[in-house]
């Protein structure tokens, strides 16, 4: 990738506001998912690897970007996220699809719920400057 085409990425990541930072980090691990089930699709041990890492990654950032002193629902997050994290980490290492469903059973609706707070949030803003 060119150093101008990185250079706006990066620039566009940082002057987001906070919930269109936090769906370009859920997209990123929907992607991360889609990659380590085309692996299994494939028998691809190498794309497995790649996605499930990828995926590992972005749940322990969301992970430890949690404030547990500022909201109770916080520490639940927590460990569906610890879990979830287990579950890829061991999918990986035995590259048992099962495990894989499991952790996405706990991500798939996380994440179409901060989508819809991001979503709420930005309306919520828009309202607020133009009402």
């Amino acid at each position: 990738m060119s150093s101008g085409r990185q250079r706006y990425r990066e620039n566009a990541v940082e002057t987001a506001p906070p919930g269109t930072r936090l769906v370009m980090i859920i997209d990123q691990l929907d992607t991360a998912l889609a990659r380590s089930d085309r692996g299994f699709e494939r028998n691809d041990l190498y794309e497995i690897h790649c996605g499930l890492k990828n995926a590992q990654a972005i749940v322990a950032l969301l992970r430890d970007s949690l404030q547990l002193d500022v909201w109770e629902g916080a520490a639940d997050i927590h460990r569906l996220y610890e879990y979830s994290l287990d579950r890829l980490v061991r999918a990986n290492l035995h590259k048992e699809r099962a495990l894989l469903e499991e952790a996405k059973e706990v991500l798939l609706p996380l994440m179409r719920s901060w989508r819809e707070a991001a979503s709420l949030s930005e309306s919520s803003a828009l309202a607020s400057v133009n009402g």
